[in-house]
């Protein structure tokens, strides 16, 4: 029996912006069973130089992918690649296979793809979020391996049809890294996060991404025809005739709209009646600089430090991470930039944490608890962000900041960087502005002693909301109740605005509300004084701003704060009258 054919909405957690119209194609990898067969002694010599002639190829396809990036610039995804070479070149992993070939004396392809199935089951095992997406990693290098060794033909997105949507139940770097032009117009997958090596490559790429979707769904339609809304996280399978026209003239009016900012982009956000605000972007790409200044933000509000170095598998040298923020700060043309300090922890660990904080990372070690009790790390990094400082205008971010006492003994660390640097001859600023991040409630409610401590604050209200509402935004099941309306929220926002007030320093908001042109007039009506929003996001909150007078949003806020349900703040603000796309 046929399944009928009906519009049917899904939703994941954006993780690359963007709006897509396409076909559906559904990428999965079918690995055939491999035989065992017995090799005589005097050819196993020949079946480990068949092994290692596999590897070698592998090596050869990777870094002919790492060309085919950086000609896209796409430096972060260069840097992805390179942990699938560490791997291929780990000598614990082909020494074992070596053994294992002349111990057994079985072919080359059925112990790899033992062993390597051994090897994922362990990181499978793993409590944390890290090791479990390099699984895909270790499947990657696998299949590709096990391809050569097998002479079988590899499965690549570089020939898929043009004006694809890829559904997938997840994805390898490498996958991602293989497409060309306009093949592939989005990604959709069943897992995944947005600290995955697929995510990252797509960002970098800039392809639409949506994961942590439920494909269960899928299978109750038969889906023609795909819209993706990477900038709200819903996918729309066999969109109505109405739902299409009004997608494809949204992502129209959208193109339109952003060219023609890069002819105003000297148009300074502010409201009608004169009020300025200050607009900046939050960045995880050195690439992403260029619509920085494309789109005329005032800076960048975050720097999202942790994702240069999620490819690695230790902690950046001082030299390395100096090199890199040296780079970023003079991109910047004496703009403003906020670096946040490494934000690890809960779905972004690094390998060498796995021993010390295995349980309950995103209530237990993580963001500053995490640096605070690796110094040496925590040192790395600020002097690094120090000597960067004297070339443009930096500011120091601490994430996830609970307390008084954990702030001031981040200020410490960074006075102790700075002395340390003195004394080796190293230029450091005198004086280099702090902040902090309120994320967590009990931060909102002692906002008015960490405002005393800092130069600015800036709420973070990704994590806000979901640690007020203990409602994990990365889980389907629990999603529903992640509610930034929620009055809560809200109250908590107008709170640390007041305290911060009373002490004369800026807040600004960088969560995912902030990029959401529904929130803009109620945070300006609640007293905040930046947003600090993803590049993509820059043109459409500029225009948001430029079409409210402050005193008119400042009403609009009153009234919200005295609503009692996320349904009624929803319901006012859509019914703000506003001329945002």
């Amino acid at each position: 029996m046929k399944v009928k054919i009906q519009e049917t909405h899904l939703t994941g957690i954006a993780i690359s912006q963007g709006i897509a119209i396409g076909i559906p194609f559904f990428f999965a990898v079918i690995e055939d069973s491999i035989p065992e067969k017995h090799v005589p002694e005097e050819a196993l010599e020949g079946e480990i130089d068949r092994f290692r002639k596999a590897v070698n190829r592998c090596r050869l396809d990777i870094q002919k992918l790492q060309a085919q990036l950086e000609m896209e610039n796409a430096i972060e995804a260069v840097a992805i690649l390179d942990t699938h070479i560490h791997i291929m070149s780990d000598p614990l992993l082909n020494e074992n296979v070596e053994q294992e070939i002349r111990n057994r004396r079985k072919n080359a392809d059925f112990i790899f793809k033992e062993l390597s199935l051994r090897y994922q089951e362990k990181f499978k095992a793993m409590p944390d979020a890290f090791f479990r997406e390099r699984v895909l990693d270790l499947q990657d290098i696998g299949r590709r391996i096990i391809a050569y060794l097998c002479e079988q033909q590899h499965v690549s997105l570089s020939e898929i049809p043009e004006g694809s949507i890829v559904f997938s139940r997840d994805l390898a770097a490498s996958d991602v890294a293989e497409v060309k032009g306009s093949a592939v117009l989005a990604f959709v997958t069943e897992t995944g996060g947005a600290t995955s090596h697929a995510a990252i490559v797509a960002k970098a790429k800039g392809i639409p991404y949506i994961a942590s979707v439920d494909f269960g769904l899928i299978e109750q339609v038969t889906p023609e025809m795909a819209i993706v809304d990477g900038n709200k996280g819903v996918i729309i399978l066999n969109p109505a005739i109405s739902t299409l026209e009004m997608y494809e003239g949204r992502k129209q009016e959208q193109n339109q709209f952003y060219h023609a900012l890069e002819k105003t982009s000297f148009l300074q956000p502010e409201t009608v009646d004169g009020h300025q605000m200050r607009l900046s972007a939050n960045i995880e790409m050195v690439n992403e600089i260029e619509m920085v200044h494309r789109y005329g933000a005032g800076g960048v509000g975050l720097f999202r430090s942790e994702y240069l170095f999620l490819s690695q598998q230790d902690f950046p040298s001082e030299e390395e991470q100096f090199a890199i923020y040296k780079s970023i700060v003079k991109k910047m043309n004496g703009l403003p930039i906020v670096i946040r300090t490494f934000d690890v922890g809960g779905d972004k660990l690094m390998p060498q944490q796995q021993a010390s904080y295995k349980r309950n990372p995103y209530l237990g070690c993580r963001a500053i608890r995490f640096l605070l009790q690796e110094k040496e790390i925590f040192k790395t990094q600020l002097r690094a962000i120090l000597r960067a400082s004297i070339y443009g205008n930096v500011k120091i971010m601490f994430p996830m900041v609970i307390g008084i006492s954990e702030l001031l003994e981040a200020k410490k660390m960074v006075e102790e960087s700075k002395q340390e640097l003195k004394k080796s001859g190293k230029k450091v600023p005198e004086k280099i502005k702090i902040g902090c991040m309120i994320e967590v409630p009990s931060a909102a409610v002692v906002a008015d002693l960490l405002a005393q401590e800092c130069d600015f604050l800036s709420i973070g209200t990704n994590d806000l909301v979901q640690y007020t509402l203990a409602a994990d935004r990365g889980n389907q099941s629990s999603s529903v109740q992640y509610l930034p309306t929620h009055p809560a929220v809200i109250r908590l926002i107008k709170l640390v605005v007041t305290h911060a007030n009373r002490f004369g320093i800026p807040v600004a908001v960088c969560g995912e509300i902030a990029a959401d042109p529904k929130f803009t007039p109620l945070l300006m009506g609640l007293g905040i004084s930046e947003l600090s929003v993803t590049s993509r996001s820059l043109p459409i909150i500029k225009n948001a701003i430029r079409n409210v007078s402050i005193l008119e949003v400042s009403q609009l806020a009153d009234r919200i704060l005295t609503l009692k349900t996320p349904e009624e703040v929803e319901e006012c603000l859509l019914a703000y009258p506003n001329s945002i796309i």
